[in-house]
C-alpha cells in the first residue's frame, strides 16, 4: 500500500510540478509581455497618448502614478490591492517615471481555481492509489499471508480456499502441500525404519549380554580371558543403551522424558569408556571442572553426544592432550590432532564426511549424530580451531538457534 502511494506522489507530484509551470509561463506571456509591449506602444507618439493600446492596461506619467505605486522600483510587480489585484510595470522614458498597470483580478481568480483543481487532483490520485492498493492487498498479498500462515502452522490442507484456487496461490498452494506430503512419508518412514532396527537388535543383544555375563563368571580365575569377557559384556550393555537413545531420537523431542542429570558424572563415565582408545599413545585424557553442572535433559541422548565427541577426540590424537572443559554453559573437548581442514569445515557435520584426509576409521556418521541430539535436545554444537593446532569443539546446552527438528519433528507426528 505504501509502494502504491508512493507512485502516485511521485507521478502526482511531477504532473502538478509541469502544470504549475505552464501556469507560470502562460502568466509571463499574458501580462508581462503584454505590459512591455504596452508601454513601447505608449512612447511611439510624442507627446505620449494615454489611450489603452490594450483592454484593461492603463498608463500613467509621473504625478499620474497613484500613490500606492510611488515606492516600487523599476521593473515589473504583482500587487494585491484592496478589491483588486494588478501587474505594474514601473520604468523610466526621457527621464520621466512611468507605469503601466493592468488589473488581473479576473485572471488572478482563474489561477487560484487552476491550483485548487491541482490539488484536488492531486489529492484524488492519492486516495485513488489507496483505494488501488488496498484492492491489490485484498486480491494477491492477503493470500499470500494466509498461505505462509498455513505452511507455518502445517494445516494447508484444512485451507480448501487456498488449495483449490485457480490463480498463482493456488498453484503455490498445491506445491507446497505437495513437498510436505513428501517430508510426511520420508520422516515417517526413517521413523519406522529406526524404531524396527533398534527392536530387531534388542533381543540379539540381550542374549550377547547374557553370554558375557555367564562367560564373565566362569572365567574369574583367567584374569586375562575374564578382561576379555568383560569389555564384551560391557560393549553390549552400552550398544542396548545407545539402541534406546536411537529410539528416542525417532520420537518428537517434546515426548521425551528429562531429568535433572548431573554433567559432570555423565562426562566422567564417558572418559572412562574412551581410556582405552589412548592406549599406547602418549595422549593424556583429563577433565577440568570448578563445580558441577545440572541440566535437564535425557541421560542416553546425552551421554550419545559427549561419547562421540570424545571418541573422536580421542581417535585422531597420536600424542598431546585431550582436554575436556566442563562450564555453566557448555562442555568443551579439546584435542592436539591434526585439526580440521578449511574446505570441509562448514559441512564436517553433515554424514558420510569425514574431518580427516588420511584413511581413517569411521563411516562419517559420528559427528553427524551429535548435531541431531543436540537439535533434539534444543543445544548446539561449535567447531572451533584448538589453541595447540587441534580441533575445539563446544557443546553449548542452551541453544538459540531455531528449532528445526522439532518442526519437521512435528510434521512427522501429523503423518
Amino acid at each position: 500500500m505504501l509502494a502504491f502511494v508512493l507512485l502516485a506522489v511521485v507521478i502526482g507530484g511531477a504532473f502538478a510540478g509541469a502544470a504549475y509551470l505552464i501556469i507560470e509561463a502562460t502568466e509571463y506571456q499574458l501580462i508581462e509581455l503584454r505590459l512591455a509591449h504596452s508601454a513601447a506602444r505608449f512612447f511611439e507618439h510624442d507627446p505620449p497618448q494615454s489611450a489603452n493600446p490594450f483592454a484593461g492596461v492603463t498608463a500613467a506619467v509621473g504625478t499620474q502614478i497613484p500613490g500606492e505605486l510611488g515606492g516600487l522600483a523599476p521593473g515589473h510587480h504583482e500587487l494585491h490591492l484592496p478589491g483588486r489585484d494588478v501587474h505594474v510595470l514601473i520604468g523610466y522614458h526621457a527621464g520621466e517615471r512611468y507605469a503601466i498597470i493592468e488589473d488581473t483580478s479576473d485572471f488572478e481568480r482563474l489561477e487560484q481555481l487552476a491550483f485548487v483543481g491541482l490539488w484536488v487532483a492531486f489529492l484524488s490520485g492519492v486516495l485513488l492509489a489507496l483505494a488501488m492498493a488496498r484492492a491489490v492487498v485484498n486480491r494477491v498479498i492477503a493470500p499470500l499471508t494466509s498461505l505462509a500462515s498455513a505452511v507455518q502452522r502445517d494445516d494447508l490442507r484444512e485451507q480448501p480456499q487456498l488449495l483449490n484456487a485457480a490463480d498463482e496461490i493456488g498453484v503455490l498452494a498445491r506445491a507446497f502441500d505437495a513437498r510436505a506430503s513428501q517430508l510426511r512419508e520420508v520422516l515417517l518412514r526413517e521413523r519406522l525404519f529406526t524404531a524396527d532396527v533398534s527392536h530387531e537388535l534388542r533381543t540379539p543383544l540381550t542374549v550377547m549380554l547374557g553370554a558375557a555375563e555367564l562367560l564373565s563368571a566362569r572365567l574369574a580365575a583367567q584374569a586375562e580371558l575374564r578382561a576379555a569377557a568383560e569389555r564384551i559384556r560391557r560393549t553390549a550393555a552400552e550398544t542396548s543403551v545407545r539402541v534406546s537413545a536411537l529410539l528416542q531420537l525417532a520420537r518428537s523431542p517434546e515426548t521425551i522424558e528429562s531429568t535433572l542429570l548431573s554433567l559432570r558424572d555423565l562426562v566422567k563415565q564417558e572418559i572412562e569408556r574412551c581410556r582405552p582408545l589412548l592406549d599406547g599413545k602418549p595422549v593424556s585424557l583429563n577433565l577440568e571442572s570448578s563445580g558441577n553442572v545440572c541440566v535437564h535433559s535425557a541421560h542416553d541422548l546425552a551421554a550419545i553426544a559427549v561419547g562421540n565427541l570424545l571418541r573422536n577426540a580421542c581417535t585422531f590424537t597420536q600424542r598431546g592432550a585431550v582436554r575436556v572443559v566442563l562450564e555453566p554453559t557448555g562442555l568443551v573437548i579439546e584435542d592436539t590432532g591434526p585439526g580440521v581442514p578449511p574446505e570441509v569445515r562448514d559441512r564436517l557435520l553433515a554424514r558420510f564426511v569425514r574431518g580427516r584426509a588420511e584413511p581413517a576409521t569411521g563411516s562419517g556418521h559420528g559427528l553427524s549424530i551429535v548435531k541431531r541430539v543436540a537439535e533434539h535436545l534444543g543445544w548446539a554444537v561449535r567447531l572451533e580451531d584448538g589453541p595447540q593446532g587441534g580441533s575445539r569443539f563446544t557443546l553449548i546446552f542452551v541453544s538459540e538457534a531455531p528449532r528445526r527438528t522439532r518442526a519437521m519433528s512435528a510434521i512427522s507426528d501429523r503423518a
